[in-house]
């Protein structure tokens, strides 16, 4: 009986951390880009800090009128558009939200606007 339940508490073992790390990133509060995407925008960086439902709103927007198709997503912390090679909007959050503080989110959006695609490849 033993041997079966440490048999057993190895696979939910396994099974936790391969859920837990399927996960990785999206929930990751601290979401970071890949190193060569990871430094300063070069450009006029426009930065709106707005509440967390406003932020849903303002993307949605920001994202049609560009002609960006938009993912049916909820909880958006935040999200950045390159208007031009010298210019990107970023909309965050004005308050941690989902863990996610808005620093950690500017950083990510950042990774967006010097070329990180909305698929997040490494």
């Amino acid at each position: 009986m033993t041997i079966l339940n440490n048999i057993r508490t190895v696979l939910v073992a396994l099974v936790l951390f391969a859920c837990s790390s399927a996960f990785a990133g999206v929930n990751d509060p601290t979401w970071n880009p890949p190193r060569r995407f990871d430094h300063a925008f070069a450009g006029k960086l426009t930065i709106k800090r707005l509440p967390q439902q406003e932020v849903e709103r303002t993307c949605r927007a920001l994202f049609v009128k560009h002609k960006i198709p938009v993912k049916s997503l909820t909880n958006w912390r935040g999200c950045s558009l390159l208007v031009s090679k010298r210019s990107c909007i970023i909309v965050v959050v004005n308050n941690t939200f989902m863990r996610a503080t808005p620093k950690a989110v500017i950083r990510h959006e950042t990774g967006h606007c010097n070329g990180w695609p909305a698929n997040h490849p490494n």
